[in-house]
């Protein structure tokens, strides 16, 4: 596991409990907030770099 998926995985749970939190509270930033750590984790994806497997 790396720091990466780490770091991915407590940007998406925390992105989802701030969505949550902000429906139910019907506060419209508080869900852009939780876009916007869902977005980083998201984009975070692309910072991992795979190597090919030697041939």
């Amino acid at each position: 596991m790396t720091r990466l998926f780490v770091l991915k995985a407590w940007l998406a749970g925390a992105g989802l409990a701030t969505g949550i939190a902000g429906m139910a509270t019907g506060w419209r930033w508080l869900v852009w907030v939780a876009v916007g750590l869902l977005g980083v984790a998201f984009l975070l994806r692309f910072a991992e770099r795979h190597t090919a497997p030697p041939a």
